[in-house]
């Protein structure tokens, strides 16, 4: 604070006696010998050879004009034109006194106040979180907090993994395999143990991965019967994230998982194809990168051939 308002003063004395100068020239810098002061600026100097003055003259002049007693800092001529500044005791202590009478004490506030999107946390749902999102978790929450601090206005959103391929297998197993004794004891610990279950079945039996496929398609289409288990799995999972957000006083402002986003994929889909972006293969419809050979080898799935969406879309 100190610099800011020193600083301040000084362009203010430079402006009223040279009027065409740019002030962002006149720079207060920390002395590096503080033998010499606490703060000092050589900006003078510059500002005087740019119109053929004595550097030294118009420091001198600069100086006759600066008021600096309501701050309690001393200032003094130096050399061929630097000015140095000394903060006298009076007032660290004026300053510190001020700062802790303030509701945000050594915060600086926004001049304009913006509108920041935080997108942090994101466990994924029917798995224990991992230090990943933890770490995540505290970090997100941390620049909220500082950016709500400084006045700008905060929008959190913890963008759950609550929708995907993985579902299909966990609904396969929850139809199947679901120990009900266990999900009341350790909801997220049998959700996991469904999951593995099935996807061993599916790398050892293709047909159990049709199964799967099928199970998800039944979902993103909206039958009740899936719905309503997914519903249970997100249930159950945002209750023992909940604890630990409850553990770490994290909030958020909104939980939008990729769920949110289902009933908008064909109108994504369907808008690629017209413009011509996306177009029919092998049943899947596909975007393909002609103009990028970088990227030609990596075509993008937005919607599978048994009529599932994905990640991409």
């Amino acid at each position: 604070m100190l610099h800011s308002q020193l600083e301040s003063c000084l362009r203010e004395c430079v402006q009223d006696l040279l009027p065409d100068a740019d002030l962002s020239q006149v720079i207060l810098l920390p002395c590096r010998d503080t033998r010499f002061g606490d703060y000092q600026t050589s900006s003078l100097i510059a500002l005087a050879k740019q119109r053929k003055l004595n550097p030294r003259q118009l420091a001198s002049s600069v100086l006759e004009k600066l008021s600096l007693e309501r701050l309690h800092i001393k200032a003094e001529l130096a050399g061929p034109g630097f000015i140095n500044f000394h903060i006298l005791p009076q007032a660290i202590t004026e300053n510190i006194a001020a700062a802790c009478q303030s509701e945000t004490p050594f915060v600086r506030r926004a001049k304009v106040s913006q509108t920041v999107v935080l997108d942090f946390s994101s466990p994924n749902i029917a798995k224990p979180m991992h230090v990943g999102h933890i770490r995540s978790t505290v970090l997100g929450s941390c620049l909220a907090r500082l950016h709500r601090l400084i006045g700008n206005n905060v929008i959190s959103d913890n963008h759950i993994g609550d929708w995907g391929t993985q579902f299909g297998k966990l609904l396969l197993g929850w139809k199947n395999h679901l120990d009900k004794v266990a999900l009341e004891k350790d909801p997220i610990g049998e959700m996991e143990r469904l999951y593995k279950l099935v996807n061993a079945a599916t790398e050892a039996d293709e047909t159990v991965l049709e199964e799967a496929r099928a199970e998800l398609v039944k979902l993103q289409r909206g039958d009740p019967e899936n719905f309503g288990i997914w519903q249970q799995m997100v249930k159950l999972s945002q209750s023992q994230f909940d604890t630990l957000y409850s553990r770490l006083g994290v909030a958020f402002d909104y939980t939008l998982g990729e769920s949110f986003y289902n009933d908008r994929l064909k109108g994504v889909v369907d808008d690629l194809v017209a413009k011509g972006i996306a177009r029919e293969s092998e049943g899947a419809y596909v975007v393909f990168f002609d103009d990028k050979p970088e990227l030609a080898p990596h075509p993008a799935i937005v919607q599978k051939r048994d009529g599932a969406f994905n990640y991409a879309s």
